[in-house]
Order: C-alpha cells, then structure tokens, then sequence
C-alpha cells in the first residue's frame, strides 16, 4: 500500500513538473515612450541571439509607440530598441513561462552631450535607419570564412542580389559604389562585391544618390532613383594590407589566376587587381569599338545641365573590367589595375588604370528564314572566329574646394584599343522548299586601332543667398579609329547538276574620327521658400569624318569608287530652356520648356579634295521641348512619380554615311544622308512601397511612347545575277509606331532572416513599321516575364536558393501572318552553400534552361551542374584549397533566338564545357572562424 502512495505521489510531481514547463513560441510586446511617458512612434526593434548577437527577427513599433512579435521561438533573445535622439536599449529577455510576454511601458532616455561617447558604445546594432540610409552592422549577419562582399550582401534583408550579381535595394538598381566614401574602380558595384573579402567589411550602407545638379545646386530636383552603397572597413584592414590570391590548374589545360592587394588609411587608398585564365572569365566588352554611341554614360557630372542632360549621344568609351562576354566560344583572358584616392576634405582626387584583353575562338552555326510578302528563302550558316581585343582604360577626376562658395571639378576619360579578327563564314541558300540555290563562303581579316579622351571641367558658384548659384561646364571630346579589312568571297550558284562560281577579293582602309567641344552654364534662383526658377544653356559642336578606300586586291589594288568616299558631318547643337519647381512637404513638382536647334551639315567626295564634294547636306531642325514631372511622397513609406519628355536624337554617321558596306555582297548595308532626327514623346509612372518594420518592398514602372520620323531600317530583297538573293538594308524615316512596359517586384520576408521571396512580373508590347520591297510590314512584339526566387537560410551554416524565370516573347507580322512566331524560354535554378565541418564548406549550382519556339521547329534543353569543395588550412586560416567541377554533365552551349521585322533566327555556339579545376589561395590577413 504504501508503494502505492509513493508512485501516486511521484506520478502528480511529475504532472506538475510537465505543465509547468515553457511553452515552445511566445509573443512578445510592448510601448515604447521616453521619461515623461509619452509615447515614441517608429523606433526600430530588434531581437538578436544571446549566444552571438546575431539578428533573429525584427520590427518597428507603430505611431503610439506598440510593437509586437507574434508566435516566435521561446528561447530567449538580446532586445534592442533604437530610436533617432534616444539612447539606445538594451535588455536580455530570459525564457518566458507563457504564451504572451508582455514588456509593458519601455522607457527611451533622450540622448545629452555628456552621454555622446556611451551612445557610440551602445549604437551597434545590426539595422539602423537614418532618413533614407539603411546600414547593416556586417558582424550580425555571419557568412563562412573566405566570402566575398557579395556573400555578405545575399544575407542582408530587404537586399536582393541576382544570380549575375546585380544589387537591388528596395527594388531599386545599385547603381554607384563607394568604399570608405571613395569611388572604387569607377560605378560598377559587382567589382568591388566579387573581388573584396567579407571579413574586411565594418559596415554596410545604402542611400538614395543626390543627382549631381541637384547637388550642384543644393535644390532637391525629385530624382530619387540613384541608389548607392558604401562600405566601411573594419579599422584592422585600414592599416597594413590585406587582399587574396588564387592559383588554379585542371584538366584540358585548364587554368586561372587572380589577386588583389588593398591598402586604405584616412586620406588614401590603393587597390591593385589582376586574374588571367582561359576559362571564359573575360573583363572584356564585345561591342563594336569602331562605332561611338555614347560618351561615357557611367560618368554622372558630365555637366550637361539641364532636364534630359543625358541625351546627347555622340562618343562610346569603353574602359574599366565591365563584363558583358555574351559566353560564346573559348576565350583567353588576361586583365590588371590600379585605383588610387586621395581625399583630404579640400581636395578629392581619384585615378584609375585598367588594362584588358581577351582572345576568343568561336564556332557556331545558325539557321534563319527570311520572308517576302509572297514567299521567303532560308540560310544556314557556320562561323568559324578567331578574334582578339585589348584595352586601355585611364580615369582621372579632381575636385577641389576654392573656397566655401567655389568649386572647381576637372576629370578626364582616356582609352585605348586593339582588336584583330579573322573570320570565316559558310552559307548554304535555299529556298521555301528547301531546294539549295547557291553557297556562300566568305573570309574576312579585320584590323582597327582606336583612341578617345573625354573629358570635363565644371565651375560651381554658391551666392550669399540659399539657393542661387551659377554653375559653368566644358568639355573636349575626341576619337580616332583606323580599320583595316580584307573580305574575300567565293559565291557558287546551283543550276540542276552544274554550278558557277563568282570570287570577290577586296581591301578597304575605313578611318574615323570625331571632335567635340561642349559648354554649359546654369542658374538657379529661389522665388520664395518653395518655388525655384532654374535657367540653362547647352552648345555642342561636333564634327565627325569617315575615310573610306576600297580597292579590288584582285585587280593590282584599282580603287572601286562606288565603295570609296570621304565623308565630314558637322552637328550644331544649342538649347536655351528654363524650368520652374515647386518643392514643399514632400511634393516635387517640375515644368520646363527648352528652345532646342539642330544643325547637321555634310558632304562627300571621292578622296579627301574639298574641290570634288558632292551630295551637301545643310540643314536645321528647331524645336520646343518641353518636360514634365510630379514626384510625392504619400507617406514615409510611398513615393508616386510621373514624368513627361520629348526626346529628339539626330541619326548616327554610320546612319548617315552614303556609302555602301559589301563584305558579304549577300548583305548591303547603304546610309541615308536624308536622314531626319527621331522624335518620341515619353509618359513614365512608377512608385514604390518600402515597410521597414519587415524590409520588404513593392516596386512598379510602366511606361509609354508614342514616335515620330522613327529611324527603321527598310529592307530591299530581290535576285541579283552572280549574287543570288541579296538583301539592302537602308534606314530611313517612317511614322507611327508605339511602346509600352510595365515591370513589378515584391519581396516579403516570410520568416525574417530566414526565409525571403522575391517576384517580378512584366509586360511590354510594342509595334514597329518598316517596308520590305516597299511594302509596309508593321511587327507587333509582345513580352510576357515572370519571375520568382526563394532566398533560404535555415542556418549560418547553409543557404538555399531557388530561381525561376519565363519569358514568353509573340511576334505578328502584318506580311506574313502564316509566319507569326511564339518563343519560349524557361530558367530554373537551385543553389546550396553549405559548412559541413569547422573549416570545410560545399557549393553547389544547378540550371536547367529550355528554348523552345514551334514555328521554327526549334527545342533545345540545357542543364548545367556545378559543385566544389573548399577546405581552410591553417591556425590564422590563410590558406584556401578548393575543388571544383563545372558543367559536370557535359551539356553546357550557347543557344538563342531572335525575330526581327521579316526573319527568325535560331543560333548555337561552342561555349566552356565539363572541365575540373584544383585551386590554391592565400588571405594576405586571415580571418578568425569565431568573432569575439
């Protein structure tokens, strides 16, 4: 009995000892208000993990001053309150006995002199908001040992970087980076992420850019879309060096190098990169260096004042390790540069050198149909390219502080570049029913050397009086570039059993070059607190030459005259306009009208003899341009912005040269020196939703435009004797035509600092006229994009990631439309970074990408597995060693698809395949697994 007694008595302390335990989630809450009381809205409150202050979850409290967090973890948290002119809280939370701990009235004490030094020490938190900068404390968000800033960045909430390394905070582009407040290798971000050690980063900073004439001025001017990051270093990395290098050796001589040295103190820095390889990472761009499009558009005090002061497109410079290989073909790479700044508070001064080149081998064949309005022609082609380029990039900008009311900025862009190509082409014609009608081979030896310098001086005048100033700009612009080629081609003509063959063997010399002088001036003027009166003044002057000499190498070098010719264009350009603003309690208002002339004059002659000019071209075309836009601020959280624009742009020399391009006498290319200069007028919404209590963000933008004089290329098709079919293409000018996009985003934390979705939607339409055979034939293009990735970190140790794409493009043709094409591309991707052990970590990367379109019969799917492993040796972990497989089924190529006005075309290149690589790396500092 008394047994009994003892198991009934144990029995109910156990009952009581089990209801007694914690519940597994509790809700937390609380009111915040300062020493008398009264409430604090807004504050920013942070749950961190006692173990190692990490971010676990986060919240703002509303506008009396309550914040909640629902139905988290009960396992005890380090709380943090932080508030703009308070003193930061902090209080650890023990394990709560119940469902709801609640923390009742939590008093802020306001911040006084005498405590600025204890602020400093207690501020350090893992967020932090001040107006519209967001800062990240790099030490809450832990990533393995040996990341790159770009695997800090992947952690950050509310940051989304994509799978190419392109940043977006609150959906919008991170366009600009600094380090230490200092411009690092001039405005590509993905530099600095993809090169520069995590474990060197303090801090991490994101703010809407100023533009630079609202900085000029010191009047907000609305533009809000700038976004830029800085990041701050630890203050052990800004003494002494610290840097990486990596050497790596595989299979099939496969191999790469790369380093990079860093030294920073408080007025200087200096950053050193340099990689060779030849597994297809290139630093090199493919566009056409020989035609000048755009000057330096990275650049953004070019001093250009004025609304659109982007606009005027006259020079390409291409510089710096901007990467846009399109991953065709097997390339060798080599590349190296030096940044260095200096920055004494009255004198900025940056320079910078690069140096790239690649060497690219390209195999590829493609197969395209071409239509008429009653029949059509097919070809298939293969290209065999061996092509190298080499380039020279040197950027210098100086900005000195005359004194407080004077500004002097003088910059300067230099490039140099060397390309030579050889290139073979085969074509095989045939017609609708795939009867072959004639080959085509054609070869091709291509020289150019070219040269540009861009430059810039800007004169800023602040009155006694806020708002007035006077800002003076100059410029000179030049570019010389010097061609050399040599086609050959062989035409054969298939006629039942026989054939004839046709050779053609040219040499051309093709010379150009432009000059430019460019000035501005500004002034502002405050009519009251809240409206201000702007007036401007742009000039450009622009003169262009194109030398061109064909000759038939057949026939002992005689000159073919009706492909020679010197050409000289001139362009006037003068725009007077002003503009008047309304700006108070977060509405920008903005109305401007500009007088805008230009004059373009030109002519031709057979050599360079002003006597023997032919075909002048002198004319003038004025306008009114006017511009428009609205941006409010709805609430802290809302902007909404409208815009209106009327954009002119005058044709390009190669637009306008009127001579013929004949390197393969199947495709002519003729200019027009009729040309007239486009117009289009150009309506543009967008507006965003940022939630800092979640960090996350909704994003739209559509758009609509509406053309005039629309520069198209119009097409003549027709059988040629000894040619077969030949296609002119000629631009010219032509009514109608319209376009339309909207692009959305949204990203939610579905559990915070755990689990993030990210979706992005978009549609565009659009329909462009231009004539075959003098036939209108009007190309509706539709676009369908959808988007979503899920960002997972159930760990410090593993990051998961899940992306997937469609993107669906309808093409309509009014000729044709039997011949109405539906593209359709799908991307999936999956992505794991794990810490199996104390130092040993595995990646893995899958893609599946499928490219399909009926119409043209074409299917093609690509699934691509990379994986490594990367061990860290050593007590201060210095040494890397990794292994890492690509492409390890053997699937890897290049694949595309493209419709255009009256053609489809379908194309795949040799590209990197399976190969394995063994790599060795050194940390210049090591780096502590633990963080104290």
């Amino acid at each position: 009995m008394r047994k009994l007694h003892y198991f009934l008595l144990l029995l109910l302390l156990s009952s009581v000892n089990l209801f007694g335990q914690s519940p597994a989630r509790t809700s937390i809450k609380g009111v915040i208000c300062d020493s008398a009381g009264i409430n604090v809205p807004s504050a920013m409150v942070m749950l961190l993990a006692v173990k190692d202050s990490a971010l676990v979850n986060f919240t703002q409290a509303n506008d009396n001053g309550v914040f909640e967090f629902k139905n988290v973890k009960n396992s005890g948290y380090l709380m943090k309150i932080q508030q703009m002119g308070f003193l930061p809280y902090q209080k650890t939370l023990s394990v709560s006995p119940t469902e709801l701990n609640d923390l009742g009235k939590i008093q802020l004490k306001i911040i006084a002199k005498m405590l600025l030094e204890v602020v400093i020490k207690a501020a350090r938190a893992p967020l932090k908001f001040r107006g519209d900068t967001i800062e990240y404390d790099a030490a809450s968000f832990k990533v393995p040992p040996g990341s790159t800033v770009e695997d800090l960045l992947r952690r950050l909430p509310g940051i989304d970087v994509d799978a190419d390394g392109n940043i977006k905070s609150q959906g919008k582009d991170v366009k600009r980076l600094y380090v230490e407040g200092k411009s690092f290798f001039g405005d590509d971000p993905k530099f600095a992420t993809k090169n520069l050690g995590a474990e060197a980063i303090s801090k991490v900073q994101f703010f809407d850019e100023k533009s630079e004439q609202s900085k000029l001025t010191g009047i907000d001017d609305g533009v809000k879309d700038n976004k830029a990051m800085n990041l701050s270093l630890k203050e052990a990395y800004k003494k002494g060096a610290f840097g990486k290098l990596t050497a790596a050796a595989g299979d099939q001589n496969r191999w790469a190098l790369k380093g990079n040295y860093n030294r920073f103190d408080k007025v200087q820095q200096l950053s050193i990169i340099a990689f060779g390889n030849n597994i297809n990472q290139t630093g090199v761009n493919w566009d056409d260096y020989s035609e000048f499009q755009g000057q330096s558009s990275s650049n953004y005090d070019n001093g250009d004042f004025g609304f659109n002061n982007n606009m005027r497109i006259y020079y390409y410079s291409e510089g710096g390790f901007t990467n846009s290989y399109d991953g065709r073909g097997l390339t060798d790479n080599y590349g190296s540069g030096v940044n260095y700044n200096f920055d004494n508070k009255k004198t900025k001064f940056n320079s910078s050198y690069t140096y790239n080149e690649t060497t690219r081998k390209l195999y590829q064949t493609s197969k395209k149909e071409t239509f008429l309005q009653d029949n059509s022609f097919k070809n298939a082609d293969t290209t065999q390219n061996k092509e190298f380029r080499g380039n020279h990039s040197i950027g210098i900008r100086l900005e000195h502080n005359i004194d407080s009311s004077n500004i002097l900025v003088t910059k300067a862009n230099i490039n140099f570049t060397n390309s030579h190509s050889n290139n073979s082409l085969i074509s095989l014609y045939s017609d609708a029913y795939d009867i072959k009608t004639r080959g085509l081979k054609t070869i091709n030896d291509n020289k150019i050397s070219s040269w540009n310098i861009n430059s810039a001086a800007i004169f800023r005048h602040q009155f006694k009086k806020k708002g007035a100033n006077f800002a003076w700009s100059g410029g000179f612009n030049t570019n010389k570039s010097d061609g050399l080629e040599d086609p050959y081609s062989l035409n054969r003509f298939f006629a039942a059993t026989t054939f004839t063959d046709q050779i053609i063997a040219l040499s051309t010399n093709n010379n150009t070059s432009s000059t430019q002088f460019k000035s501005s001036m500004l002034l502002t003027e405050p009519l009251s607190k809240v409206f201000y009166w702007e007036t401007f003044y742009n000039f450009i002057a622009t003169n262009n030459v194109q030398d061109r000499l064909t000759q038939d190498a057949a026939l002992q070098n005689i000159t073919i005259d009706s492909l020679t010719a010197y050409y000289t264009n001139t362009v006037l350009y003068n725009r007077l306009g002003s503009t008047f603003r309304y700006s108070n309690k977060g509405l920008n208002a903005m109305i401007g009208l500009a007088a805008q002339q230009i004059q373009i004059k030109g002519n031709t002659a057979l050599r360079n003899d002003p006597g023997n000019q032919k075909d002048p071209v002198n004319k003038v075309y004025s306008n009114w341009v006017p511009n428009a836009s609205i941006r409010y601020q709805l609430t802290k959280s809302v902007y909404l912005n409208t815009t209106y624009e009327l954009q002119i742009s005058e044709p390009s020399i190669s637009q306008l040269m009127p001579i013929v391009n004949v390197n393969n006498p199947a495709f002519i290319i003729q200019g027009n020196p009729e040309l007239k200069p486009q117009r289009y007028h150009t309506f543009g919404l967008n507006s965003s939703y940022f939630n800092q209590a979640a960090m996350s963000n909704f994003f739209f933008a559509c758009g609509y435009s509406i053309y005039e004089n629309r520069i198209v290329t119009n097409q003549t098709i027709s059988w040629v004797d000894k040619v077969g079919m030949q296609t002119v293409s000629k631009p010219a000018n032509v009514n109608g035509g319209n376009y339309f996009y909207w692009d959305s985003q949204l990203t939610y934390p579905i559990i915070k600092t755990k689990l993030t979705i990210n979706i992005g939607a978009g549609y565009s339409f659009g329909n462009a006229p231009a004539y075959v055979n003098g036939i209108e034939n009007i190309t509706n293009n539709k676009r369908y994009v959808f988007m979503t990735t899920f960002n997972l970190t159930p760990s410090q140790k593993l990051v998961l990631t899940l992306n997937g794409r469609i993107n669906f493009n309808d093409i309509k043709y009014s000729i044709r439309t039997d011949l109405n094409q539906e593209i359709r591309n799908y991307n999936a991707l999956a992505s794991a970074k794990w810490q199996f052990a104390t130092k040993s970590y595995f990646e893995s990367t899958f893609t599946y990408s499928k490219y399909k379109n009926e119409k043209f019969g074409f299917n093609q799917n690509v699934p691509l597995w990379n994986a490594s492993i990367r061990q860290l040796v050593g007590k201060a972990n210095r040494i890397e060693l990794r292994l890492a497989a690509f492409d390890i089924f053997n699937k890897n190529q290049s694949v595309s698809q493209t419709a255009y006005q009256n053609y489809i075309l379908a194309t795949s290149a040799n590209t990197l395949a399976r190969y394995f690589l063994l790599s060795i790396g050194y940390n210049i500092k090591g780096f502590d697994i633990k963080k104290n």
